[in-house]
């Protein structure tokens, strides 16, 4: 349908057009590029990982900068960090902010900007066009891993657990054989956003690549984060996957690991849920092992 035809896409655009311009902070490189902050308060820069704006990599101090609203203006503030910021290419230890500003911080490069309904419109989607798989609505691995370390780091500082689920889909090899790959694409589409809705709210999810998918638990001890698992196994098993009139019937095969009981970094974390995944395939596929 035209535009003209629809008004409530045109009452969109227009309210798009007519929006306030709003200052955005906008990471263009970095372990964070394409991440977006809309100041609407004084925010936290570092690797502190309840920053508003976390940048994780070392050269970045735990508390790095702050960008401060004075009221008729921003204003960007060194916290005393180890190896300062620059704007436009000038180290600085405090910075009144103007629009197309550049900072660096670390290894991220960072503009300022004010944007209008559009602009924010479009950085909405390149930042998805980033961090989400178009496939499945879960996050992709860059942006999962950064996610991760954030989590983990928040978990040691408070003493809290952290739970890693590693999922792989059966069968996928047999619809693909049987029905061609679209059928197989379905399936591992339609199974990440079954995915998703488990773990909305408790956790966040990422489609590892091919029929693999990962979830991380905060606050989840082994035995909690297995009765996400089992809702997840649950979940395939019930769906009603079907596509063309022809009824799917995947599984799935999910290893846990929790921080701190069973590693102690995301690596080590990965590698105990990714050995517990295979011992559920090996004791006969679509189950779950700790």
């Amino acid at each position: 349908m035209p535009a003209h035809e629809n008004p409530s896409l045109t009452d969109e655009v227009m309210r798009r057009i007519k929006a306030p311009h709003r200052p955005v902070l906008v990471v263009a490189t970095g372990e964070a590029a394409g991440s977006r902050v809309l100041l609407e308060r004084s925010i936290l820069i570092g690797r502190d990982p309840v920053a508003e704006l976390v940048l994780s990599d070392a050269m970045v101090s735990w508390h790095h900068a702050r960008v401060e609203d004075r009221g008729d203006s921003w204003t960007l503030v060194d916290l005393d960090s180890t190896n300062g910021i620059t704007v436009n290419g000038e180290r600085c230890r405090e910075w009144r902010l103007k629009p197309n500003d550049q900072i660096v911080i670390g290894g991220s490069a960072i503009r300022f900007e004010l944007q209008d309904g559009l602009a924010q419109a479009l950085n909405e989607n390149v930042e998805n066009l980033l961090n989400v798989d178009d496939l499945s609505g879960l996050l992709v691995r860059r942006k999962f891993d950064a996610e991760l370390e954030r989590l983990l780091s928040f978990a040691e500082r408070q003493g809290e657990p952290l739970s890693l689920l590693v999922m792989d889909l059966d069968g996928v090899k047999k619809i693909n054989d049987t029905h061609g790959h679209l059928f197989g694409a379905y399936v591992i589409g339609e199974a990440g956003r079954l995915i998703g809705r488990i773990l909305q709210g408790v956790g966040v999810g990422c489609r590892f690549g091919g029929d693999e998918y990962l979830g991380a638990l905060p606050g989840f001890q082994t035995s909690a984060a297995r009765q996400i698992a089992e809702r997840i196994l649950l979940g395939i098993a019930n769906h009603p996957f079907q596509k063309d009139g022809i009824p799917l019937k995947p599984g799935i095969s999910i290893g846990v690991a929790s921080f701190p009981d069973d590693a102690a970094d995301a690596e080590s974390l990965f590698q105990a849920a990714d050995k517990a995944m295979y011992r559920a395939k090996q004791s006969g596929r679509n189950r779950i092992e700790v």
